[in-house]
């Protein structure tokens, strides 16, 4: 090999070595900046930790201050359900502290277990927070409330007194409308001035007993008071409001039923007229019904019941509608069954007729379950010949014209089983014939007939009474 070569392969094993160690540097330099940025992270993590630990505590405190100065303004009655809230934040900001504990403690701790930690105590001071924010809601809203019961009890003293002047003009409205209107018409609003006077009666009573919670220093039960007595003062003014709205919702109910009364009587005209036979029952009872609620309405110039009325005569009107429409859906089920009565009593006629040509056939055997259905068959057709309702009658006819079907498939079904050497009872056991000599000869023709015959009237001894249906 000369010079030349020998230059060549050193200077390509040396490029070789280079990259090598090139390749190994940037890879622990990969692997050392990973590392440090994992390391940086963690810390930053423990960074926050730390941070959100401190923030945590430092609001439990101060949460626990207001709490304590909120229970001397509004009361510790007042503000005990929020009590729990600072419970809670000290369970969690405790939690977080137990576990920050670890993280400095003499014991080493892997970075899986920082990273754990302090993620958890991020959470803990976060859900610790969120508790204190709820409490701080809480008294703001109740502070809120403290602070406007005073006015709030002033603007509902006024409507007391507002309401209280409307009662006399209701009596007044309610003793107007007793003139032309019937009793049984006003009995919803007849009492309700002396319900309104009660019901501000207990308002009053209830505006001194919160001004009274005031004065002892419990403006959270004086703001509960003042609501309550707030809320019958709004039944009271409703009362009256319904005595105002009475007689408008009574014209309306007496138009109503001035159109509800002609309607009626065109009815009862379109039912009188029908035929005797599609009146009968339902209809006439509805009908006369309906006539006596007519003939109950207050004469013209007599006190009126318009809603009342309007209720009765509407209920009749819609009884005898429905009596009507089921009167003459019946009657179109009844010609449409008279219609079809002949063709299915035809039908099951030649049903039946070839069914029992197929059974009274000697020459094979004909088992139980065939008979059977030929004589239910004839059962159902003689009682469609005698049902004088046509759509029951059709019905029946159906049942025959399919029980004779079933009657001759199963009887076809039996004599080929005998065709071919099995008997009815045995196929219907689910086994095959035995063998032997005598399962041979039952194939065809009259032998084999009466050879089946005798074995079938041999099955029906063993089982009883019923072989006297193949004699």
């Amino acid at each position: 090999m000369g010079g030349a070569a020998v230059v060549g392969l050193v200077t390509g094993a040396v490029l070789v070595v280079t990259v090598l160690v090139a390749v190994v540097v940037w890879s622990v330099r990969r692997r050392r900046g990973r590392a440090a940025d994992a390391a940086a992270e963690l810390d930053r993590l423990g960074v926050r930790a730390g941070s959100a630990l401190v923030r945590a505590d430092e609001r439990a405190r101060l949460a626990e201050d207001e709490l304590a100065f909120a229970e001397a303004e509004l009361g510790t009655e007042a503000t005990a359900d929020l009590a729990g809230h600072v419970r809670r934040a000290r369970e969690h900001v405790g939690e977080a502290f137990h576990l920050n504990q670890l993280l400095h403690d003499h014991v080493p701790d892997t970075d899986a277990e920082r990273r754990e930690w302090s993620a958890r105590i991020v959470g803990l001071c976060t859900d610790a927070e969120a508790v204190l924010d709820s409490l701080e809601s809480g008294l703001a809203e109740r502070r809120r409330t403290a602070r406007a019961t005073p006015a709030a009890l002033d603007r509902i003293a006024a409507e007391v007194e507002k309401v209280r002047g409307a009662v006399p003009a209701a009596r007044d409205d309610v003793a107007e409308l007793a003139t032309r209107y019937a009793p049984s018409a006003l009995r919803p609003v007849a009492d309700n001035p002396a319900q309104a006077d009660r019901l501000l009666e207990f308002a009053g009573r209830g505006l001194a007993a919160a001004r009274r919670k005031l004065d002892d220093g419990e403006p959270t039960q004086a703001a509960a008071t003042a609501r309550a007595a707030e809320e019958s003062v709004n039944r009271a003014q409703g009362l009256l409001k319904a005595v105002r709205d009475f007689e408008a919702d009574a014209l309306t109910a007496e138009a109503a039923l001035g159109a509800m009364v002609a309607e009626s009587r065109s009815e009862l005209a379109q039912a009188r007229a029908l035929p005797a036979p599609q009146r009968a029952g339902a209809v006439d009872a509805a009908a006369t019904a309906l006539q006596s609620a007519l003939d109950a309405l207050p004469a013209p110039g007599a006190p009126q019941d318009p809603v009342g009325s309007l209720t009765q005569v509407r209920q009749a009107n819609t009884a005898l509608d429905d009596a009507v429409r089921r009167r003459l859906e019946a009657d179109d089920r009844a010609r449409r069954a008279t219609a079809q009565l002949a063709p299915a009593l035809d039908d099951a006629e030649r049903q039946v007729a070839a069914a029992r040509a197929v059974v009274d056939d000697y020459r094979a055997p004909v088992g139980p379950d065939a008979r059977t259905r030929l004589a239910e068959a004839q059962r159902e057709l003689s009682a469609a010949r005698s049902l004088s309702e046509p759509e029951r009658a059709v019905d029946a006819a159906r049942r025959a014209a399919a029980l004779a079907a079933e009657a001759a498939t199963l009887a076809h079904r039996d004599i080929a089983r005998t065709h071919h050497g099995q008997s009815w009872g045995t196929q219907h056991a689910g086994h095959r014939p035995r063998g032997g000599g005598m399962g041979g000869m039952g194939g065809t023709g009259a032998f084999g007939a009466v050879l089946g015959g005798m074995v079938l009237g041999g099955i029906l001894d063993d089982i009883g009474d019923m072989g006297d249906l193949f004699d």
